[in-house]
């Protein structure tokens, strides 16, 4: 009864539009009142600055920066030409460029939104302009933009890393994603190729050039630099999550000024602005989810959930599985980091329970919330894919089936192999 109060009353709240922070404080002190009315009011507060009290959550004011910095410092035109001169001369390049644009362009913002809005303002025009259907070109960028969250940095992982509490670290949840991310690439390029030799998209290609290739490679070596800095020092030991982020911010600040010349103060300002909303959003969700898993905990609405799952599933698979349909459904109507600060207290005691590797339900959960990033009925990169496409929703939707459904076996594949995502951080991190 307490938990049905606790989310019926947030869920309400947020359907009126009441931003999620405030929705989860005011869930939680009228669940206070109702059922343990003998602790003070006071508990709010506390367990939302204990909840902010987390080395994760500076490295993720110090990972959107950077993000933000390389965004508007000119790093997406320099990854596109970059990845052009390699491929540009197989037919139907251009759809290839999208995707690994994104891959490169992922593994510097860690957004999948910043992903879709960059790789597809620069690429969708110009796949229309070479044949492809635009409802194609919006399907495809948006598909290729769940690799941003997967690949490090990645911002879901550092809210993960903040959420999950001991044993769960940043750089564990980094290099967890590094093979999710190349195998969801190459299925994208599969599945692209199978479709454009059906339809016949993308005849054209450009002659391959081995100067352009040396100077887009000497001009994009800056950007590319970066995320192998980070993820070196991190599992070397020579920094931590939080320094690393560090690290990246000045990078950034100074290939952006001095090596590329593009970030003018009017395009720092807007940098600083973004990040800072960004920050404070989630820190302020991540603050109030806080206090919603302290009422979990003492309401032993954990363990109840617990106890149900443990009655219905026999085997760490079996509930793994289950939990991640639940979360398949939530996805589909809830901003992923909204959706898991709400997720994360409940199915924690589970995953220790059956004793699952939390870095790889970590790794898992994130892939399905992103997913949901991409299918109905809200499915926000459809309408923002759609926007830049200049096409309905509903085409690019059909356009995306071919891929929902690649991104969906795939993550079936991980569910049951959970090598995939613990082979890397069990060889680095020993």
């Amino acid at each position: 009864m307490s938990f049905i109060v606790l989310l019926g009353v947030m869920f309400i709240l947020t359907v009126f539009g009441l931003p999620l922070f405030y929705s989860i404080i005011f869930a939680s002190i009228v669940t206070l009142f109702v059922f343990l009315p003998y602790i003070p009011f006071t508990i709010v507060a506390q367990q939302v600055m204990q909840g902010l009290d987390t080395n994760a959550l500076q490295a993720l004011a110090f990972f959107f920066l950077a993000g933000e910095l390389m965004s508007v410092g000119g790093i997406t035109s320099r990854i596109i030409r970059f990845v052009t001169s390699l491929i540009g001369r197989w037919k139907g390049s251009l759809a290839y460029i999208n995707i690994l644009s994104s891959l490169f362009f992922g593994s510097i913002s860690g957004s999948a939104v910043a992903s879709t809005a960059a790789i597809g303002s620069s690429l969708i025009p110009e796949m229309k302009k070479n044949g492809y259907p635009a409802p194609f070109a919006a399907a495809l960028t948006q598909s290729a933009s769940i690799i941003g969250p997967i690949i490090p940095p990645s911002v879901p992982m550092i809210v993960f890393a903040a959420l999950a509490g001991a044993g769960v670290s940043v750089g564990k949840m980094f290099m967890s994603g590094i093979i999710p991310g190349i195998m969801i690439a190459l299925v994208l390029i599969l599945i692209t190729f199978v479709l454009s030799k059906i339809y016949k998209y993308g005849n054209k290609s450009t002659e391959f050039s081995l100067k352009e290739v040396k100077n887009s490679a000497k001009d994009a070596i800056w950007a590319l630099l970066c995320p192998i800095i980070i993820l070196y020092g991190i599992i070397s030991g020579v920094f931590t999550a939080t320094e690393a982020g560090a690290v990246s911010v000045v990078y950034a600040y100074l290939v952006g000024t001095f090596v590329y010349k593009e970030l003018s103060f009017e395009r720092l300002k807007k940098a600083l602005i973004s990040s800072l909303k960004g920050t404070i959003t989630v820190m302020l969700i991540v603050g109030a989810s806080s206090i919603f898993a302290w009422m979990i905990a003492r309401l032993q609405i954990s363990h109840q959930v617990a106890a149900w799952v443990s009655s219905v599933c026999e085997s760490p698979l079996e509930a793994l599985i289950l939990i991640n349909i639940i979360v398949l459904f939530i996805g589909m109507v809830m901003d992923p980091t909204a959706a898991l600060t709400i997720l994360v207290p409940v199915f924690m005691p589970i995953v220790n329970q059956f004793g699952i590797d939390p870095i790889h339900f970590g790794l898992v959960i994130i892939l399905n919330l992103m997913i949901g990033l991409v299918t109905p009925p809200v499915g926000y990169l459809i309408f923002l894919s759609a926007n830049i496409a200049e096409c309905e929703p509903i085409k690019v939707l059909r356009s995306s089936i071919p891929y929902l459904f690649s991104l969906f076996a795939l993550l079936v594949l991980l569910i049951i192999v959970p090598e995939f995502s613990t082979f890397l951080p069990n060889l680095l991190f020993q």
